[in-house]
C-alpha cells in the first residue's frame, strides 16, 4: 500500500490543480452566460440529437467489470463491515490495476461502480446541497473524479450507478435547489401525492411535465461528465423490475436521462436494469444502449452465483429478446462470474457454459469476479480471443430446439460460417448432436473447436459431443462448396 500511495500522490496533486482550473472555468462560463430565472444552463438536445447520441455509443457489446457481485456476496471475508461494504476506492482501484494488467488487452475496459457510492456503511444515503447523490467520503476518500482519473490513466473507462426516480432523501431531507436552474427545487419535480417508483419503492416518481425535472437530471449528468464518467447504469426501471402499473412505468425517466447524457456532449454508454419488460423493448432500443433481460445473476449467498439461481434460467428468459439486439443496443444477461471457481460457486463445465451462452448472444461481457484472484481456468475462459470475437461480432444465436435439455444453438455469420454451440443442460452426462441440415448447412463443412483453438477436420451430416452435466461445446462451422 505504501508503494501504491507514493506512486499516485503526484497524480492526485496534479488532479487537484486541474480540478481547480476546471471549477474556475465553469464559474466564469456560468457568470458570463447566466440563465434567465427558471431556465437551465445546460444544452437541450433535440430528440433526433439524442437518438444519434445513443446509437453511436455502443457499436459492440461492452466489456469490463462490475463491483456488484463482490458487494452482494456473503463469501467469507468480502464484506466485513456489513452488507455491500466491499465497495471502496481502494478495491475499485485494485481491480482496475488487475484488469489493466490481465484483461484489457482482450477488450475489457469498463470498470463499473455499482450501488452504494453515495451511501454510508449502514446504507444511509447522502446528498449535496443541490439534492444530488454525494460521494461517501469513507468509501471514496479522494472522490469519484480522482478514481476516474486513475483508471483513465490505465486506459480504462469508468461506470457509475443511479436508481430511477427521485430518491426519497432528496425530498424528505429538505427542499434542495436544483443546480443550474434558478427557481427550481426538488419539491417541484415529484407528484404531490408522493407516489413511489422503481423496483424497491425507494424513490418518488418524477413528474416530467415540469421542466425542472429535466434540469435535475441534467445537473447530475453534467456532474458525472465532469468526473469523467463513461457509463451509467439506471436501475429499478419499469415496466419490469417485478413491478407493474403506471407508477412503475419509467419510460419518461429513461428518455429524460438519455437527453441529459446527450446534453453533456460526453460519450456515456447508458444501460437499463433490471428484469425489464419485453413489451417496452422499442423504448429501450430507442433511448438506451442495453437492457437487462433478467433478474440479478448474483445468488446473494456464500458464493457469487449458482447454477440453478443464476445461469440455468437465462436459456429460457433470453428467448423473447433474441431478435432485439444489434448495433447501438444489446441484450444484457448480467455479470459474467466465471473467473474463480471457488468463489463463483460453479463447476468448470458450468463456468464454460456460462460464458458460451453470453458470447453467442452478443451480450456485454463484464465480470464481477475478483480479478486479482483469477484461477488458471477462469483466466483461460475470460481471455479466449476466439470466443470474445464471437461475442463482439454482434451476431445473436438462436436455438434449433428447446424441447430437451440437450440443445443446439446457432447463428450464421457474415462470412458465411456458422457459430454452433452444444449444451447439455441436464444433470448427468449426455451426448449432444447438431445436424448440419438443421443449421442450414448442405454438404460437408470444416469444424473448429473454438474453446480448444483446434481444427476438428471435416464433418458430414452432423457433429456430436459427449458433454458433462451442464457442459457445453462451441464450434465454428464453415461449409465447403464445390
Amino acid at each position: 500500500m505504501a508503494g501504491k500511495e507514493n506512486l499516485v500522490r503526484p497524480i492526485r496533486i496534479a488532479f487537484a490543480a486541474t480540478a481547480a482550473v476546471t471549477a474556475a472555468l465553469l464559474t466564469s462560463t456560468a457568470a458570463s452566460a447566466a440563465p434567465a430565472a427558471g431556465r437551465a444552463i445546460y444544452h437541450d438536445p433535440s430528440p433526433r440529437e439524442v437518438a444519434r447520441y445513443i446509437a453511436r455509443n455502443a457499436n459492440q457489446p461492452y466489456m469490463g467489470w462490475s463491483s456488484w457481485s463482490m458487494q452482494s456476496s456473503h463469501y467469507p471475508g468480502l464484506n466485513p463491515q456489513g452488507d455491500y461494504s466491499w465497495l471502496t476506492e481502494q478495491h475499485v482501484l485494485e481491480q482496475g490495476q488487475a484488469i489493466a494488467a490481465t484483461l484489457k488487452q482482450h477488450g475489457y475496459t469498463y470498470v463499473n461502480i455499482d450501488a452504494g457510492w453515495w451511501r454510508k456503511w449502514d446504507w444511509t444515503p447522502e446528498y449535496d446541497q443541490y439534492g444530488r447523490p454525494a460521494v461517501d467520503p469513507a468509501r471514496f476518500p479522494d472522490g469519484i473524479a480522482y478514481v476516474a482519473q486513475q483508471l483513465h490513466r490505465e486506459g480504462l473507462k469508468v461506470g457509475i450507478y443511479m436508481p430511477v426516480g427521485l430518491e426519497k432523501g432528496a425530498y424528505d431531507n429538505g427542499d434542495f435547489p436544483i443546480y443550474g436552474a434558478p427557481g427550481c427545487s426538488t419539491h417541484d419535480i415529484v407528484y404531490p401525492d408522493l407516489r413511489t417508483t422503481n423496483g424497491w419503492d425507494s424513490s418518488y416518481k418524477i413528474d416530467f411535465s415540469n421542466p425542472c425535472s429535466q434540469y435535475y437530471l441534467d445537473s447530475i449528468a453534467h456532474e458525472f461528465a465532469s468526473w469523467g464518467i463513461d457509463f451509467l447504469k439506471l436501475d429499478g426501471v419499469g415496466p419490469g423490475s417485478f413491478k407493474s402499473g403506471p407508477n412503475y412505468d419509467n419510460r419518461s425517466d429513461v428518455q429524460a436521462w438519455a437527453t441529459a447524457l446527450a446534453g453533456t456532449h460526453r460519450p456515456i454508454q447508458f444501460l437499463l436494469s433490471w428484469a425489464l419488460d419485453h413489451s417496452a423493448v422499442a423504448d429501450w432500443q430507442q433511448w438506451s444502449n442495453g437492457w437487462r433481460i433478467d433478474t440479478d445473476v448474483e445468488c446473494y449467498c456464500d458464493t457469487l452465483v449458482q447454477w440453478d439461481h443464476s445461469v440455468k434460467q437465462r436459456f429460457t428468459d433470453v428467448l423473447p429478446w433474441l431478435s432485439d439486439a444489434g448495433r447501438g443496443g444489446w441484450n444484457n444477461l448480467d455479470s459474467l462470474d466465471v473467473g474463480n471457481g471457488r468463489m463463483d460457486g460453479l463447476t468448470d463445465p458450468e463456468r464454460q457454459t456460462y460464458m458460451t451462452l453470453w458470447a453467442i448472444e452478443a451480450a456485454p461481457l463484464y465480470t464481477g469476479d475478483d480479478v486479482t484472484q483469477l484461477d488458471t481456468f477462469g483466466r483461460s475462459l475470460l481471455t479466449n480471443d476466439e470466443v470474445i470475437a464471437i461475442d463482439r461480432s454482434g451476431t445473436v444465436a438462436k436455438p434449433v430446439s428447446t424441447a430437451s435439455p440437450q440443445q443446439v444453438w446457432s447463428a450464421r455469420n457474415r462470412d458465411g460460417s456458422y457459430t454452433v454451440a452444444l449444451f447439455n443442460l441436464g444433470s448427468t452426462p449426455a451426448p449432444v448432436t447438431a445436424t448440419l441440415s438443421d443449421l442450414g448447412v448442405s454438404g460437408s463443412a470444416s469444424v473448429r473447436d473454438v474453446w480448444a483453438h483446434r481444427s476438428m477436420g471435416t464433418a458430414s451430416g452432423s457433429i456430436t459431443a459427449q458433454l458433462p452435466a451442464h457442459g457445453s461445446a462451441l464450434y465454428r462451422v464453415t461449409p465447403k462448396h464445390g
